[in-house]
């Protein structure tokens, strides 16, 4: 069976620019073409695009192109060790953010961000109270999700009471979602000043991974789809007993 472009969008409620963003960056093999230039999608295709949108959901552009290439390889079991590898790192990003709102309980929270008589603390003292690196703190900095002042005579950044907790809500945010413009876009538009506000917005980021979760399953589906299309004799559903004799 062939589609048009507009059919796949149609299918997939997607439109068929970001279709052919798809096509340019090589997330699946390009169509062939009729005699007047136009696309036709072959069920390959199909299968192809509907494991690419449900990936792109789930992992991101750059994870979704490492998959599809290796899909396309056949290389089919670090495909599988890829998602595993992804699923991993979802579950630390979980327990970053249950970590992050067990943090945030009123005594806790005081307690990370009580401050020196001098009123701050420097970027090794802020890294140790809120378990982040020091490199991963100036690189926030320097994409512009945290400003700190010098002091004047040491030249040391200053971390004080309000950009410790901005830390804790860049780490929170930052676990939930792979991109720094959507961390950007929330800082933007939700201003938590309180250990109230930042409990909420821990619970936000809590919502978001369990969402991301449900995602990763969704891609799991079709490219289990796409897989047993491309090598229908990849997977064994059910195995006899000689699976078990290693």
């Amino acid at each position: 069976m062939n589609y048009r472009p507009i059919d796949i969008a149609r299918k997939l409620t997607i439109s068929t620019s970001l279709l052919r963003h798809y096509e340019k960056h090589e997330l699946f093999p390009a169509p062939k073409r009729s005699k007047s230039g136009y696309r036709i999608y072959s069920e390959t295709s199909f299968l192809y695009i509907q494991a690419v949108r449900t990936a792109t959901l789930a992992y991101g552009y750059r994870t979704t192109k490492k998959l599809m290439d290796l899909v396309r390889e056949k290389n089919y079991t670090q495909a599988l060790w890829l998602i595993t590898h992804e699923q991993y790192q979802l579950h630390q990003q979980k327990e970053i953010s249950d970590q992050t709102l067990a943090l945030l309980h009123k005594e806790e929270s005081e307690l990370i961000t009580q401050m020196p008589r001098k009123g701050w603390i420097t970027i090794g003292e802020a890294a140790e109270r809120l378990s982040i690196t020091e490199t991963t703190i100036r690189h926030w900095t320097k994409e512009g999700l945290l400003e700190v002042s010098r002091d004047a005579e040491s030249n040391y950044r200053k971390f004080d009471e309000q950009a410790l907790r901005q830390l804790l809500i860049i780490r929170l945010i930052r676990a939930s979602t792979w991109s720094l413009d959507v961390v950007r876009d929330i800082l933007a538009t939700f201003k938590a000043e309180t250990p109230t506000e930042m409990i909420q917005l821990a619970e936000q980021s809590l919502q978001m991974l369990n969402k991301r979760l449900e995602r990763l399953f969704i891609s799991q589906k079709y490219l289990y789809q796409l897989i047993t299309f491309l090598s229908p004799d990849y997977f064994t559903d059910f195995p006899g007993m000689e699976f078990y004799d290693f």
